[in-house]
């Protein structure tokens, strides 16, 4: 499905944050990785791809139980921490490519599993992006693509929006997309549109500590494109502004510490 253009569906955001992602965000999506990896149920003579793979949060994982991973995304800076990793674990079956997830620059029948965990649900033509997918896969190839549920399904995820929304007021209280793969319905349709049978989209509920109020803010800075974005834009003076009444919101709403915190997503499985 052609969709307008998400904020997010650029390279530049995940270029600022690439650095804080991989100390914050990757460890805890990491979970949702390794829900994927079991699910499929992979052999050691696969051959893997993983589209918008980030720094590599489940190329890594699952490097180790596969005979070779190929990981594409548009990101340079996200990449070149994810080459970095490769080099520093000697992973010679890890291969990395800058490109675009709606062209794939690999031979159909290619890979007998392709995951793609947050990151085709930003493409501008999801279509194409399964599409791809599927065209790359050998016959009976797995699929596994993730989305985040809508935010009013998951506490982490309303947090976040609530801090938002004190740096940008303006913005619209969150309700579920209905043309997006926040809708499950919808991701199984797309899942099916793109010739995968045996479609299943099950929800994954992860959980993730807080050990305090301003050690969760400051990952959330460091890791979170829009907030970063945000911050990038704003004077320092302003932004410290917001970020005390941030910081008294989140006080609010977590006034006991550590604790845990939950968030919600959506796992879309199939076969070609």
């Amino acid at each position: 499905m052609r969709k307008k253009p998400d904020l997010l569906a650029v390279p530049e955001p995940w270029d600022l944050v690439a650095g804080g992602y991989v100390e914050t965000t990757m460890a805890m999506l990491a979970q949702y990785s390794a829900e994927a990896i079991e699910v499929c149920d992979l052999k050691a003579d696969d051959k893997v791809l993983d589209v918008a793979c980030g720094p590599g949060t489940l190329s890594l994982l699952v490097a180790d139980r596969v005979a070779s991973v190929h990981a594409i995304d548009f990101s340079e800076q996200m990449l070149s921490l994810m080459d970095h990793e490769i080099h520093d674990r000697g992973l010679d079956h890890v291969h990395t490519h800058h490109g675009d997830g709606q062209a794939l620059p690999y031979d159909g029948d290619a890979f007998d599993a392709a995951f793609s965990m947050f990151g085709l649900m930003f493409f501008p033509d999801r279509d194409k992006g399964f599409s791809e997918i599927y065209r790359t896969l050998k016959p009976g190839g797995k699929v596994a693509v993730s989305s985040w549920a809508a935010v009013d399904q998951s506490p982490a995820m309303q947090l976040m929006f609530g801090a938002l929304k004190i740096i940008k007021p303006e913005l619209q209280e969150p309700k579920m997309a209905m043309e997006s793969l926040e809708n499950p319905e919808l991701f199984e349709q797309e899942l099916k549109d793109a010739g995968f049978k045996d479609v299943q989209v099950q929800r994954v509920t992860k959980q993730f500590p807080v050990e305090s109020v301003k050690k969760f803010w400051h990952a959330m800075v460091k890791g979170s494109a829009p907030i970063l974005m945000m911050k990038k834009s704003m004077p320092k003076a302003e932004w410290a502004e917001k970020e005390w009444l941030v910081m008294h919101y989140l006080h609010e709403r977590l006034p006991d510490t550590p604790t845990t915190l939950s968030s919600d997503a959506w796992l879309g499985t199939g076969l070609k």
